[in-house]
């Protein structure tokens, strides 16, 4: 389901110096924090140059579920964010998005500014604040038991499992 870190951000997005609130030099640091992260975990990283405001993806989102396209769409989200740095609010981001995911891309860029996609995408963030998401990741089971944070592999088997024998 959806949710926003930044619901408040403009729609062009923040700069990420402006974001972080902080030295350039420590946004640096962050990043390679986060550059080494992503290598230990073999996938590739590039830091956006601007923090999005992501509502407009999360409606193509949830027009892409619809389409039985979902899951590539996130794919091509995430790559286009954190792979290739793009920015997701950009209209012409998110046509190239929809077109790798299968879907047409004129179809989806209308679907984007149809009020039954908002409102899907309103109820379902409505969903989260009733389940308290307010981090990312966050994984629901059951619409009962919540695993927040990314975690390694281990501990993430370790936690489901103790779902499944709490469920038995």
């Amino acid at each position: 389901m959806p949710y926003e870190l930044n619901d408040d951000a403009p729609a062009e997005g923040i700069p990420l110096l402006d974001y972080y609130g902080v030295a350039p030099e420590r946004v640096a640091h962050i990043q390679a924090a986060m550059r080494r992260r992503a290598a230990e975990a073999g996938l590739p990283y590039r830091a956006p140059e601007i923090i999005p405001n992501t509502r407009k993806a999360h409606i193509l989102a949830e027009y892409a579920r619809e389409e039985g396209r979902v899951g590539p769409v996130h794919t091509a989200l995430f790559r286009a964010h954190f792979t290739e740095g793009r920015n997701l609010a950009d209209a012409e981001v998110l046509r190239q998005v929809a077109q790798v995911a299968g879907l047409d891309p004129d179809a989806a860029m209308a679907a984007i500014d149809a009020p039954r996609y908002a409102q899907a995408y309103e109820a379902n963030l409505r969903r989260a604040r009733d389940l308290d998401i307010t981090s990312l990741p966050t994984i629901v089971v059951n619409g009962r038991h919540k695993i927040v944070g990314m975690k390694p592999y281990a501990e993430l088997r370790d936690a489901l499992a103790q779902i499944a024998a709490e469920e038995a």
